[in-house]
């Protein structure tokens, strides 16, 4: 699953039943507004080495599933799995996600 971000700086939620990964997508050649810093300032916040703390519940909706109870609830299971290795914050509801170029 990956949040990708378009040419325009528009977010959306690929690979939605892929709930063994996790990441950011920007386009190799993005324009500024479409840079993973501007594109995603509403809804996270710079952690080290290109990551982010994105907001979960952003992340639901930004899902074509975001209506589906079993999907939201897969969700909410892949976070608590990796919270205990530091890619999910209970207490913000954040989840940390690298940035990759493609």
């Amino acid at each position: 699953m990956f949040v990708m971000i378009g040419e325009d700086g528009s977010l959306s939620l690929q690979e939605v039943e892929d709930m063994k990964s996790f990441s950011v997508v920007e386009a190799q050649n993005a324009s500024e507004k479409a840079k993973a810093s501007s594109a995603l300032s509403h809804i996270a916040e710079p952690a080290e080495n290109d990551h982010f703390w994105i907001d979960a519940d952003a992340v639901i909706q930004l899902s074509s599933m975001k209506d589906d109870e079993q999907w939201v609830d897969r969700f909410w299971n892949m976070l608590n799995k990796v919270e205990p290795y530091g890619y999910y914050d209970t207490a913000t509801k954040r989840v940390k996600a690298h940035v990759e170029i493609r």
